[in-house]
């Protein structure tokens, strides 16, 4: 006597039932695919950042965010926050070329009695500079003040060329070239030079490549984080 034990299954049923839970779960898996890769790329950018940039400040490093993609979409995008007035910087930074004037250099170039033309002014040896190696909005609102440019007059000082203390003197001497600038008189007599003047547009190369970098990192972390969503969308799918 033979005793046997035969099992059967419905292979094509099964594949069937595995085939329409894959496409139900597909959208769930897409989307956190989608988020996830979007969160890896803001990540990373932050990271490129720091090293692309020279002591970047809070705002330049997390200058980029993303709307999470909802079920059914197929796409997420990366946004640049916006400044509350004028071009960003960074636009400048992706694409390169002319380097648009800040507010500072619109007050000087707008309001100060000065006969050569100035498009842009940077630090000089003697500038006052923060942890990031910029000019501190105090710094920047003192020279408003002192060369009385600042657009709100409540912030100009009551003596052309002053400061609030009477022991520091700022002034522009007449010349033009690379001697061009602010400079501070010192209560012992000294001169130092604390802001240069320029009179030519300033260029940038383009530095971020921001749509490269994304692009290239985008392409290797997305089908891993598409497979990752895929087993979590199958494993919280209910076999119907």
């Amino acid at each position: 006597m033979v005793v046997a034990f035969k099992f059967s299954s419905n292979t094509k049923l099964v594949n069937e039932k595995m085939s329409n839970m894959v496409a139900r779960q597909m959208p769930y898996a897409t989307q956190l695919a989608l988020n996830n890769t979007a969160k890896n790329l803001v990540a990373r950018n932050k990271r490129d950042m720091k090293r692309i940039f020279d002591r970047p400040v809070n705002f330049t490093l997390n200058a980029f965010y993303f709307k999470a993609a909802r079920k059914h979409e197929n796409t997420v995008t990366i946004r640049r926050k916006d400044m509350q007035k004028g071009k960003h910087y960074l636009e400048v930074q992706e694409e390169g070329g002319v380097r648009p004037q800040t507010g500072f250099e619109k007050a000087f170039a707008q309001n100060l009695p000065y006969a050569g033309i100035l498009r842009h002014i940077t630090p000089a040896q003697g500038t006052r500079l923060n942890k990031h190696g910029n000019m501190s909005p105090g710094f920047r609102m003192q020279m408003l003040s002192a060369m009385q440019v600042a657009r709100d007059p409540q912030q100009r000082s009551k003596k052309f060329g002053r400061t609030n203390k009477g022991s520091k003197q700022y002034f522009i001497p007449n010349t033009t070239g690379k001697k061009a600038g602010v400079y501070q008189r010192l209560a012992s007599g000294k001169v130092k030079k604390v802001l240069n003047f320029h009179d030519s547009s300033m260029r940038y190369r383009p530095k971020l490549r921001f749509s490269e970098r994304m692009g290239m990192y985008g392409r290797s972390v997305y089908p891993k984080n598409l497979q990752a969503g895929l087993r979590r969308a199958m494993a919280t799918a209910k076999l119907r």
